[in-house]
């Protein structure tokens, strides 16, 4: 059965610490747009074009074209709002083996308010072709999915918080685009993305559990359309209700990504996450704020499970 580690650690950490090896190993060119999440080392192709994500997702494209993979590194809420139509145009249209990273993703910018929270972000990535949208479940997943990023043939978007968020032992190895089941169960199947996310998924398998319903708990690391196929075959035949859990807008996010999977085996679904704009607080505030918490969502749950319809 998983467990919640007592540390938490930042996946922007661990991503900065692990990025100068992986760049150097295979060959990226790594641009930043001034986040302050990079440290660069000797020998490491390093180019920070300071706050113009437009130029660098630009810049990363045209490395890619003369056979040079890339890395562009923003604030997640820069990168899908700023620079989206050269990610579409430059990067998923062409396929370019170009991996972008979006901090402070989700609630997680925290104080930094609307301007810098970026919930919107897996509608928007999921809705281009070609494009994989990877959110770890936690540290020890984002250094591993990091580096699948790298290899994959073609443009990824990796999303990560911004900072100390929870561990879990005894979560698997994870593969780019194969859903992880960390927790059986035959009525109910929680999909969760993210830390916090999965954290809260496993928190409600257990009051559900209490309640007298066998929960289902799915990791769900990739999350666009090509991997939704996977996740909704991932759900236990028997389970009846289909719950999806994210730190993100709903509308166009993985839950309606899965729901559309999973449609045709006609399970009835729940999509739980932020449906509007939160304004400037704590990440742990802002989670609240959403009814993303324990006590919040088992009600949700409890209140779908038991209505005849």
């Amino acid at each position: 059965m998983l467990e919640i580690k007592p540390e938490r650690v930042s996946t922007r950490a661990v991503f900065a610490d692990a990025l100068p090896e992986l760049a150097l190993r295979h060959n990226v060119l790594v641009v930043d747009t001034d986040t302050g999440s990079i440290k660069p080392t000797p020998g490491m192709d390093y180019l920070n074009v300071g706050i113009a994500e437009n130029a660098a997702v630009g810049l990363a494209a045209g490395a890619e074209h003369f056979g040079q993979r890339a890395l562009v590194c923003t604030f997640a809420a820069f990168s899908v709002s700023r620079a989206f139509e050269f990610i579409k145009l430059d990067v998923a249209y062409p396929r370019r083996r170009v991996c972008i990273v979006g901090t402070h993703a989700g609630a997680s910018g925290g104080w930094l308010g609307p301007t810098h929270h970026a919930t919107e972000d897996l509608a928007l990535m999921n809705a281009l072709p070609n494009m994989r949208v990877v959110v770890p479940a936690d540290a020890l997943q984002a250094v591993s999915l990091l580096e699948q990023c790298l290899q994959y043939d073609g443009p990824t978007y990796l999303r990560l918080g911004r900072k100390a968020s929870p561990v879990f032992e005894g979560l698997p190895e994870p593969e780019l685009g194969v859903p992880q089941q960390v927790r059986p169960g035959r009525d109910v199947a929680l999909v969760a993305t993210g830390p916090e996310i999965l954290a809260l998924a496993l928190d409600v398998a257990q009051g559900l559990a209490g309640a007298g319903y066998s929960a289902q708990v799915i990791n769900a690391h990739t999350v666009d359309p090509e991997s939704a196929g996977a996740v909704g075959r991932a759900v236990d035949a028997q389970c009846r209700w289909l719950v999806t859990l994210e730190e993100a807008w709903t509308s166009g996010g993985m839950g309606a990504q899965v729901a559309s999977a999973a449609g045709a085996r006609g399970i009835r679904w729940l999509p739980i996450g932020v449906t509007g704009f939160l304004p400037p607080g704590s990440h742990a505030s802002l989670l609240e704020a959403s009814g993303l918490t324990p006590d919040s969502v088992l009600r949700q749950v409890l209140t779908f499970v038991s209505d005849p319809k």
